[in-house]
C-alpha cells in the first residue's frame, strides 16, 4: 500500500511539474488545501455578486415599470381633464346661445 501511495504521489507531482526534492508532501497538500479554500471562497463571492447584480437589475426594471405606469396615469388624467374642459366649454356656449 505504501508503494502504491508513493507511486500515486510521484504521478501527481509529475502532473503538476513539481520537483520532489524541493517540495515535501506536507507543503504540497497544504498548498492544495489553500487553493481549494480560496477557490471555494471565490465561487461563493461570485455567486453573491451575481445575485446582487440580478437583484439590482430587477429593482431597476421595477422602478422603470412604476415610472412608466405613473406617466401613463398622468397622461390619462390630463386627457380626461381636457375632455371635461371641452365639454364644459360646449355647455357654456350652448347656454349663452340659448
Amino acid at each position: 500500500m505504501h508503494d502504491n501511495m508513493e507511486k500515486l504521489y510521484r504521478n501527481v507531482m509529475g502532473y503538476y511539474a513539481i520537483d520532489l526534492k524541493k517540495v515535501s508532501v506536507e507543503e504540497f497538500l497544504t498548498d492544495l488545501n489553500n487553493f481549494k479554500t480560496a477557490f471555494m471562497q471565490a465561487t461563493k463571492e461570485n455567486m453573491r455578486r451575481r445575485e446582487a447584480e440580478e437583484k439590482e437589475r430587477r429593482a431597476k426594471m421595477a422602478k422603470e415599470k412604476a415610472e412608466k405606469e405613473k406617466l401613463e396615469r398622468q397622461q390619462k388624467k390630463k386627457h380626461l381633464l381636457e375632455m371635461n374642459t371641452g365639454n364644459v366649454e360646449k355647455s357654456c356656449m350652448a347656454v349663452k346661445g340659448a
